[in-house]
């Protein structure tokens, strides 16, 4: 599958829906070809370095080839040959990874301080209320692009004036039904355009994200840990500790004994009950909290399938429509870490599904049935992973 979506020196996720390199997509590809073609790994992770802003961000989405047939491309973004926004930051983790499966250190030099200029735009450019937590600018920058947690804060954003385009996607996959709405489009392609006015600053988008940030706070771990046999200092270690706080103190809710969202342009609130919601489990977090999220995954997000990307007792849950409900290979690999303490099932359940269903780009959690992409890069790199630490067979 890897050696399929290579493109010599980047993996596609899915060759006829995601023809260019995006972030996260790449870090976990990565992953995946470490355990079978080491010097090609990290060849991925130093390309997607390539698009690495001068102000430290990492783009989304690096379009090394013009395609016509893809849409928003670097014209839409304004941009010379990358997106203006981010993804979640698992890059770091993912260089830890590179490092306990090959052994080669020789790299870490290098790409060091630039990971520690990602990690420091984020702190600077996506914390707009300075609380130690981070709020992403566009759904997009979440990873989970038609999350519920999204559609209050996306119907504030002011579609009065919406720029011209034609979706590609939903020609590719087919069936709308699995594919964010229309409506949604217009929103974020307005969000786009407002970016690229505000000088490719945050925007009018600013929503405080328990997965972004916790994967912020893990991958600064990573990052320390990085840095120590690079013999390079960072402040990543700090950083951690004032994420993790910012998490519970911002964005945790006794209550319901989960995170929620936060919109700082509203001042808002979001409960929606989602996978994001529960991923603060892999940034190390205290035992007692730990405990009451690993009990809410258990109760609410039950599955023939697991694990949904929204509970199916929340009222918009939709079974087929991509973060609204099915099930992903990447959030299920993030929870089956050991420091998740999640059901040891997890890996297993999720190699099965996709050696039952095929690599899929996501799965309904009831039928099992695939979604969304073919061909998809992560659900490969990741089942490799899963298998190799021995979280299934």
């Amino acid at each position: 599958m890897l050696r399929g979506n290579d493109r010599g020196s980047y993996t596609v996720p899915s060759p006829r829906l995601y023809p260019h390199q995006w972030a996260w997509d790449s870090a976990f590809a990565a992953i995946g070809w470490a355990h079978f073609d080491p010097t090609r790994a990290w060849l991925e992770i130093e390309t997607l370095f390539t698009g690495q802003w001068p102000d430290g961000r990492i783009p989304h989405i690096l379009f090394h080839r013009r395609d016509a047939d893809y849409f928003p491309g670097p014209d839409f973004w304004q941009t010379e040959w990358t997106t203006s926004i981010s993804q979640p930051p698992v890059w770091a983790t993912a260089v830890r990874r590179l490092v306990e499966i090959t052994g080669d250190e020789s790299r870490l030099p290098a790409l060091t301080p630039k990971i520690d200029a990602s990690h420091r735009w984020f702190h600077d450019q996506r914390d707009p209320l300075g609380v130690g937590a981070i709020a992403v600018a566009h759904p997009w920058e979440s990873g989970l692009d038609n999350c519920p947690v999204w559609d209050a804060p996306m119907n504030r954003v002011d579609v009065s004036n919406p720029p011209s385009f034609e979706r590609r996607d939903t020609g590719v996959v087919g069936d709308a039904s699995q594919r964010p709405t229309d409506d949604q489009y217009v929103q974020y392609a307005c969000i786009v355009k407002a970016i690229a006015r505000d000088d490719f600053g945050p925007g009018p988008f600013a929503v405080y994200d328990p997965l972004v940030t916790a994967i912020l706070a893990r991958a600064e771990e990573d990052l320390a840990w990085l840095s120590a046999r690079a013999a390079l200092p960072t402040k990543a270690a700090a950083r951690a500790e004032r994420l993790r706080r910012g998490l519970t103190n911002h964005l945790y809710d006794e209550d319901l004994g989960r995170f929620v969202y936060h919109d700082a342009r509203a001042d808002e609130r979001i409960t929606c009950d989602v996978i994001g919601a529960y991923l603060p489990l892999f940034a190390n977090l205290d035992a007692p909290l730990a405990t009451r999220l690993r009990a809410g995954l258990q109760e609410r997000f039950r599955a023939n399938h697991p694990l949904p990307s929204t509970s199916p007792l929340d009222p918009l849950f939709e079974a087929k429509r991509y973060w609204r409900g099915p099930t992903w290979i990447n959030t299920n690999w993030l929870l089956a870490d050991d420091v998740c303490g999640t059901d040891p099932g997890l890996g297993q359940a999720t190699v099965d599904l996709v050696r039952d269903n095929g690599f899929y780009e996501y799965f309904d959690a009831d039928t099992g049935a695939g979604l969304g992409g073919e061909s998809f890069t992560w659900s490969a790199a990741l089942c490799l992973d899963l298998i190799a630490r021995g979280d299934a067979t």
